[in-house]
């Protein structure tokens, strides 16, 4: 990774770069349209996913590794778990609990493989954190999407991979999914209840909260004669010795960790016994780090730890170095590629590293990756070699391995191409980099670029407190950090919560770089756009009406941000009410970009749909077919016919179709567009759902008033989910389902939806008024 200046999160959202942020979400209630053009300028044109139906498993296994050569003593918990995961209908979910080192990820494992011919699909996800979690689903459309749609599914967000993996194991069936080391049921419970078919196996050191997925089987350690086996299975012969190994397996707990570490060091030590080893750990766990473990199941794999560490630091010291950087990180798939940046300074090479990975693998202290490019530890080897370094040590070991990571991440984090090292990395990034380091800045500027606002924002916060507490609240880059967390507030979600962030940051921007500085008016353009966002349409109108002139005579009128504004006002105009001030601000508009930035360029065509929809708000429903008609195949062949913007026309196509007087080819254009939308965005996407309302409505208007109200049953508690009981365009759906209740023929049920109905609408429009 190369020095450089930290991406401005300022190129986002009120500066007319890069990224549409929420383009026309639409709705329907008695015909009237409620929608929000943003005027930011679109992505270049990317491929997009395949529909889930079209991608075949195809026999794919992805597990993180090799299972142990020996495994014993976990008959009868192997075949519970068969037995458990192969009843009943639908997603069956089983859980495997138990202490660390007990061997649950290892039973999985073993399962897994066993048992992998039964299914078509079988997957393994890290899963310690919700985080993970995605990264495990988003690696998993990009392992089934890898012969059919590589690229597509590399430049994907996590979000949206992750969307469409969940869609795919709904549309498909005979398919088992791991989810190793969940630290919470709850982490699970939003992606389980998209899934109707498959199974899933869990684990978990938790004990609680897993009956309500399904059932529990609670993992012990070994039996006293299991693990003198397992001892067996891994020392020769010639050192053999029964009865030490059954006081070996006593001393040890029968816990299977330290057992295996224990076995590994007898067999990799010439001469050694297993009264010797014996002999060792009474010894050496008083010198090392036993102490901090006494009393629990931890303390077998420290005191084993500490014989193993004895003897590997006398004929390798870069292992010990390696463990303890290892240490340092997320405890599951590092590349290899990191360490191997220690080779920078001279003192190993890239040889010494690997060789040396390959001595703590044979000592059973960690374990490599299927295509050895790869290393994980065990969370309590972790916690032991933490244990066993002192205050200094741990700090200096935390800043090698940022610098180490840090080194490894590609130069170009706005590039596609680097997604996928980022997110394998993102993991140990958000363990080792500083919020203030260049390192997250660069991790910063993928998260924006890939999309994955969550993770942006709370890293974002981290970020900002770093340089606030370092360089003061003042400083340029302590405002451009403030401005990207409001950005990536409002982009998770949180609109008035962006709209308050951008109120605070406009005078301090203001005082600090002058009222005419570009950054202070791209954060005016922030706070008119999250205002709008937020719910008070009219203000955003103002505001943005206060900005166009300062733009243009700081700027230039051609100035792209100058244009950028331009849009939003046309925007903001028509979302408060004026819908023929807005088509002409729009028709005003539409040459100067065609002239600056050129007809087919991606902001062209948003004025381009601006004015199509406001010439049909001003009461042209002919005219704005013809313009909508004319602009869908300008944006297939543009942007693609997959990107969400050439969705959105294909939406206002169809719902002006249905105002000009066709309402069957309304709702015909929206069956058809239904699919694709939840294909492309995902089934709970607002803009999916919007559809949805659409198709309900117009159904209705075409005359089944009995399936547009079941529609609108359907829709509405998917609504409430997603947006909350109290978004207006639930209420919107909820009204909708009143109404056609009562053109269905039940006007009792219509009337007592609308009673119930009604006060909630009044307290939520005193709540926006406010």
């Amino acid at each position: 990774m190369s020095t450089r200046e930290q991406p401005s999160p300022d190129q986002g959202v009120g500066s007319g770069g890069g990224r549409v942020y929420g383009a026309d979400h639409v709705d329907f209630s008695s015909g009237t349209f409620h929608g929000l053009v943003a005027g930011m300028v679109t992505a270049a044109p990317a491929p997009v996913l395949p529909p889930v139906t079209r991608v075949p498993a195809t026999g794919l296994v992805g597990l993180p590794r090799r299972p142990a050569a020996v495994f014993v003593g976990r008959d009868d918990e192997l075949g519970a778990l068969g037995q458990m995961l192969a009843a009943g209908p639908g997603v069956i979910a089983q859980t495997v609990v138990g202490l660390g080192g007990i061997g649950k990820s290892e039973l999985a494992l073993h399962y897994a493989l066993r048992h992998h011919d039964g299914y078509h699909l079988v997957w393994w996800i890290d899963a310690e954190s919700p985080q993970a979690i995605e990264a495990g689903l988003a690696a998993l459309c990009r392992a089934l999407c890898a012969g059919v749609a590589a690229e597509a599914a590399a430049q994907a967000s996590a979000e949206t991979a992750t969307a469409w993996a969940l869609a795919w194991l709904a549309a498909h069936r005979r398919w088992l999914v791991v989810f190793d080391n969940v630290e919470d049921a709850d982490h699970l419970q939003p992606y389980l209840g998209r899934l109707t078919g498959g199974q899933v196996l869990i684990t978990s050191r938790r004990d609680t909260g897993w009956q309500e997925i399904g059932g529990v089987l609670r993992l012990g350690t070994l039996t006293r004669a299991a693990a003198v086996q397992l001892l067996q299975g891994l020392i020769a012969p010639a050192a053999w010795d029964p009865i030490a190994a059954a006081e070996l397996a006593a001393e040890l707990g029968e816990l299977p960790l330290a057992l295996k570490h224990a076995g590994a060091y007898i067999a990799r030590t010439p001469g050694m016994t297993i009264p010797g080893y014996l002999h060792l750990l009474r010894t050496a766990s008083a010198r090392h780090a036993a102490r901090p473990w006494e009393g629990s199941a931890e303390h077998a794999v420290a005191r084993t730890w500490a014989v193993t560490m004895d003897r590997i630091a006398a004929t390798d010291r870069l292992a010990m170095r390696l463990l303890r950087l290892l240490a340092c990180y997320a405890p599951d798939d590092l590349p290899c590629a990191v360490l191997y940046g220690l080779a920078e300074d001279g003192t190993v090479d890239e040889i010494q590293v690997a060789e040396t990975l390959g001595v703590l693998a044979a000592y059973s202290m960690i374990n490599r990756s299927g295509d050895g490019h790869a290393v994980s530890v065990h969370r309590l080897v972790q916690a032991v070699t933490r244990t066993s370094m002192d205050e200094r040590d741990r700090t200096v070991l935390a800043a090698e391995a940022a610098a180490l990571l840090q080194a490894a991440l590609p130069d170009d984090p706005d590039r596609i191409t680097s997604w996928p090292a980022y997110a394998r990395l993102l993991p140990h990034a958000r363990i080792v980099l500083t919020p203030d380091s260049p390192g997250m800045s660069y991790v910063l500027a993928y998260l924006h670029a890939s999309g994955d606002w969550r993770t942006a924002r709370t890293l974002q916060q981290q970020h900002l407190e770093a340089l606030n507490e370092n360089l003061g609240p003042g400083h340029p880059e302590t405002l451009t950090a403030r401005h990207g967390l409001a950005v990536w507030t409002g982009e998770a979600g949180d609109a008035v919560a962006a709209r308050e962030l951008f109120a605070e940051l406009l005078p301090v921007r203001e005082r600090v770089l002058g009222a005419d500085h570009p950054d202070t008016l791209t954060t005016r353009h922030g706070l008119a756009y999250w205002t709008g966002r937020a719910g008070d349409v009219v203000a955003a109108r103002e505001l943005f009406a206060e900005l166009l002139p300062v733009r243009e005579r700081v700027l230039g009128a051609d100035h792209p941000d100058t244009l950028t504004t331009r849009n939003q006002l046309a925007v903001w105009t028509g979302r408060a009410g004026d819908a023929v001030a807005a088509r002409e601000l729009f028709a005003e508009l539409l040459p100067m970009r065609e002239r600056v930035l050129g007809a087919d360029h991606p902001d062209t065509l948003t004025t381009r749909h601006g004015l199509a929809r406001w010439t049909g708000e001003a009461g042209d429903a002919v005219a704005v077919c013809e313009l909508f008609a004319e602009l869908l195949p300008v944006r297939e062949r543009v942007l693609g016919a997959d990107h969400p913007n050439t969705l959105t026309t294909r939406h206002g196509l169809a719902r002006w179709t249905g105002e000009a007087g066709d309402a069957a080819g309304a709702r015909e254009l929206l069956a058809a567009l239904l699919p694709v939308r939840e294909r492309v965005l995902g089934a709970d996407h607002p803009d999916t759902l919007t559809t949805r309302h659409g198709l309900a409505y117009w159904t209705g208007r075409a005359g089944d008033a009995v399936a547009a109200r079941e529609l609108f049953a359907e829709l509405l508690p998917m609504r409430e989910r997603v947006l909350g009981a109290d978004h207006p365009n639930t209420l919107t759906t909820r009204h909708g389902l009143a109404r056609w209740t009562g053109e269905a023929g039940d006007a009792t049920g219509a009337r007592e939806l609308l009673a119930a109905l009604l006060p909630v609408r009044e307290r939520v429009l005193q709540l926006l008024t406010k």
